[in-house]
């Protein structure tokens, strides 16, 4: 290219040689290069998806929630009755990430905490309706909802949670060498993820995340979201 703009200089130029201008990388590129990272972060969270297997029980496109069936690595005693032993097949809860709510400065807060609120209460819903339909989840004995909370929450916000969807949260042991490394990798991992799909997140998000297993078994998740009235009402803030 061309640059017209260029001084001349004070001896006449031949015109056999026209200059060769160079612009210096603008933002343009800085986006481009946003995106091929962000791309790299999609493909490789598609792949990982396909490794473990996910389950998309529901075709509503305001489910938030995706499934994997793995097996217990404990045994976990509930309250209804039902022992998880260690090797039965159980559902593990995933965020669907490219229908979660966005965190905008706008929506935060109360807000943002009750649209996901109710969001996920009618996707629960729909994985009670789906279990003793689905071949793939008829077998499970169980469900397990690994939060993973930032910024300040506590055990006690874990509790609350568990209370208002119907799950226990049972008395936790210290996770093996081998959890805990993995947990630590998957730290920054969802942090990559948080910038991929939500990054007005970032803001209130902290790097390092505690661990809180909620459980319920499959009859229970049956009797409360399909035998009977899940609460219509939920707020996490």
């Amino acid at each position: 290219m061309t640059d017209q703009s260029l001084p001349s200089s004070s001896a006449t130029r031949t015109a056999a040689a026209p200059v060769q201008a160079w612009t210096p990388p603008g933002r343009a590129l800085a986006e481009e290069r946003e995106g091929l990272v962000r791309g790299a972060i999609l493909r490789l969270d598609a792949f990982l998806r396909r490794k473990q297997d996910f389950i998309e029980f529901s075709t509503s496109p305001t489910c938030i929630l995706r499934v994997v069936v793995t097996e217990a690595d404990c045994e976990v005693r509930l309250s209804d009755g039902v022992v998880v032993a260690p090797g039965q097949p159980i559902i593990d809860l995933h965020f669907w990430n490219e229908r979660m709510p966005q965190t905008t400065s706008e929506c935060q807060g109360l807000a943002w905490g009750g649209r996901f609120g109710r969001q996920l209460m009618r996707s629960i819903a729909e994985l009670a309706h789906a279990v003793d339909q689905h071949p793939r989840l008829r077998d499970s004995v169980a469900v397990r909802a690994r939060l993973s909370p930032s910024g300040e929450r506590d055990q006690a916000d874990a509790q609350r949670f568990a209370h208002w969807f119907g799950f226990e949260y049972p008395s936790a042991r210290r996770p093996p060498l081998a959890r805990r490394l993995h947990d630590s990798a998957e730290d920054i991992w969802l942090l990559m993820l948080a910038w991929t799909f939500n990054p007005g997140s970032l803001r209130t998000r902290s790097i390092v995340r505690r661990r809180d297993d909620l459980w319920i078994s499959k009859a229970g998740l049956v009797e409360r979201y399909v035998a009977g009235k899940p609460r219509r009402r939920a707020s996490l803030d």
